[in-house]
Parts: structure tokens; sequence; C-alpha cells
């Protein structure tokens, strides 16, 4: 029988936050998806206009940490961002931060990827500038990724972009080398900002140091690690971002582990399955599948470990992506026979997400095929009525705003 993460807190949070120290903001993830999709958070019918059927469907917590919520809003990502990438390749960057400064980075959740998100744009920023590889503005799209395979700490920073950019004068050009930029040269770059920038964060007192670190102690690192390679990558460019999207997606929606890694939950243990990319099948040419068995509180702090603070933006566009420079990337977008993008952008209703994840039969009466409407609201926190018919007639306008259930 598969096991969810919903049954895993469900059925051991509360002995976990006993005797762990938990911030609030994880304690409230814990508790969204330990109610995600039950009468706790209401729901509501849709049903056919003819009285055919009717199904009642109980909302979704749309916690960004969940995995039980994530596709809706991960197609809706995907639908808005491929269509606003320009139609031309891009190339795909990864910055790793050496494992030294997981210590620092765990006690400065929201301080220490903003040093990371400005190190990493400003060092492409620095060498995309320069003529000598292309001499515009490319548009950039930077996801922050904090967890490995099996859920430990690894932070690193993807970012997309464009193989190409917009001059001053208006005009798009192409980058002068296929592979984009020398990867070493941008990795001195990173390295040299991520460096200054975490000194001067530490100066100033932006960030809070371990117990057991002094301001001298993280100095003498620092310097350390400018002495050694780091791990950025520029992997061979995509036809289109697209690609590169969907892969993003997968890890920035719907937290660090989706249920169908979850193998099984007994005797206080949890069996998850991973790939290791260090060891790669050849039949495959991917990481070999493998397991690991952790005891539920090592799990559980695991998974929380990478809720993001409240308000935290953990994808962030830049260059021609960026929000201010609208009037460049219609100008970007003109060159490659786009159309400019809307003022407003169209939500994407729920029967359309259905028909993109395969699942149309779900938007329609199996009896009479005509389109399932939302017939009316089940309150939070009552059980839905045993009838098969909607609680509410379909006259009666729903006041509260919707939030679907995929």
């Amino acid at each position: 029988m598969a096991v969810t993460l919903q049954q895993i807190f469900c059925e051991h949070f509360d002995d976990f936050a006993t005797r762990h120290p938990l911030a609030p903001y994880q304690r409230d993830a814990a508790h969204h998806i330990r109610v995600c999709r039950t009468a706790v958070l209401g729901g509501h019918w849709v049903g056919c206009p003819q009285g055919h059927v009717a199904h009642k469907h109980y909302n979704s917590c749309r916690h960004r940490s969940c995995p039980q919520c994530a596709a809706m809003e991960r197609e809706r990502w995907l639908a808005e961002w491929s269509e606003r990438l320009l139609e031309c390749p891009h190339h795909h960057v990864i910055f790793t931060l050496p494992h030294d400064l997981i210590p620092l980075w765990r006690y400065n959740k929201r301080e220490f990827p903003n040093v990371l998100f400005r190190a990493a744009i400003d060092s492409l920023r620095k060498l995309l500038d320069d003529p000598q590889y292309l001499g515009a503005t490319p548009g950039l799209l930077a996801g922050l990724h904090t967890w490995g395979q099996t859920l430990i700490e690894h932070p690193h920073l993807h970012v997309i972009v464009s193989a190409g950019g917009l001059t001053e004068a208006g005009q798009w050009v192409e980058p002068k080398k296929s592979c984009l930029l020398p990867r070493r040269v941008l990795m001195e770059v990173f390295r040299g900002k991520m460096c200054a920038y975490l000194r001067q964060a530490v100066e100033k007192g932006d960030l809070t140091l371990p117990a057991d670190t002094t301001v001298e102690r993280v100095q003498s690192l620092l310097n350390r690690l400018g002495r050694v390679d780091w791990n950025v990558k520029i992997l061979d460019r995509y036809e289109h971002g697209r690609g590169v999207l969907k892969y993003l997606a997968r890890y920035l929606k719907g937290g660090p582990i989706s249920n169908a890694r979850i193998l099984d939950c007994r005797d206080g243990r949890v069996r998850i399955g991973y790939r290791d990319h260090g060891d790669v099948d050849e039949s495959e040419g991917r990481g070999k599948r493998k397991t690991v068995n952790l005891d539920v509180d090592t799990f559980l702090a695991r998974v929380l470990e990478h809720v993001p603070p409240p308000g935290f933006q953990a994808v962030r566009p830049y260059g021609l992506y960026a929000n201010p420079c609208q009037d460049q990337l219609a100008v970007a977008r003109a060159h490659f026979g786009q159309a400019s993008l809307p003022k407003r952008r169209r939500r994407m209703p729920w029967q359309e997400v259905c028909r993109r994840l395969g699942r149309e039969d779900a938007t329609v009466c199996p009896t009479c095929g005509a389109p399932l409407e939302r017939l009316g609201r089940i309150p939070p926190s009552r059980g839905p009525p045993t009838s098969s018919s909607p609680p509410v007639p379909a006259s009666v306008p729903d006041s509260e705003p919707e939030r679907e259930a995929a």
C-alpha cells in the first residue's frame, strides 16, 4: 500500500514536534501538509449541469512544500513561463555552494540565499556585458534548490540564460562562443563575489553566526575557500528553454520529495528511493536507482529543513525576463516574431490544467459529455453530506474565492 508524506506527518509529527525545536513557519508547513484535501479546509462540489454526476472535492492547502497539490500550480507556472521565454536556445548554469558553508546557511535561511542570488547573477552580468562574450543583456531566470537526492542540504542555484541578448541600441546579438562562457572564468568570478559579499554581510552583522563560530573563523574559512575550486557547471545549450523549465518545475514546486519516492514507513523508519548521480547506470545513462532508510525523526527533520521562510522568492527573473524590462523584452520578442505579452496574465482554469495533465476525462460528464461545473461549496471543518447530490443548488452563487483541487 502506497505511503504518502501526509500520512507520515499525521502519524508522527506531533511526537516529533515535542522533541525538536521548530520555527513557526515549519509548524505551519506541517499543518498544511496534514490537512491538505481534508474536511478541515472545506471543499466544493463539481458535477454535470444535467444532474448525471456530482463529485465532492476537498480544497488543496496550496503550500509550496506540499507534494499532494503541486501538480496544478506546477502546470500553471510552466504555462506562464513557456509563453514568456524567448524563442531561442537557452543555457543552463548551476552554481553550487561548498558544503563548508552549510552551517552558516542553516542559520540564515533568508539572508544567505539572497547573497547567493546576488553573487551568481552579478557574475553572469559582469561577463555577459563584456563584448568578448556577449556585450548585451540576456534573459535570466534563477531558481533556488536546497536539497540533494537523500534530502540532505545541498544549496545550489539553477539559472536559465538566453543564448543571446539585446544591446543598448536594441539589436539582438548572439554569444561569441557556443559554450556561452568559459566555465573556469565564471567559477572564479562567482567564487570571488560570493566570498566578498559574505565577508561584507558578516562584518555588518547581517548574518547570524552559529554558536560555536566567530567572525574570525568565518573570515578564515572564506580565505581558505577562496583558494579551492567551486562547483559551477555550464551545461550544453537547449534549443529552447522549455526543457530546462520542466526540469526546474519538478524541484521548485511541491517540496523536496514526491509521494512516489516514498517506498514505505514502518517500525519508525522511512525508506525512500533516489538516484545516485555519482554511480551511473550505463544502460540508462542516468544515476542508478537506490534506496535509503531513515528513522522518522531524521526524515521529518530533513523535509522541514527545506521549507522556505514566509514570502521568500525561490524563483527570480533578471535581465530581459525581469518585470521592469518588459519594453526591452517586447523588442527581443519582435526579433523572433513573437507577440508582446499581455499586460494581465490569464490564470489557467482547472479544466485546462487537467487537459495538460492528460486528465481531460475529469472535466466532462461520463454520461453525456457535458463540461462539469462547480455546483456548490462544502464549508470548512465539516465533512460533506453522505448523499451523492450537491448540498447547494447550482443557482446559489459561491461568494468565496475558489480553491481548486487537482
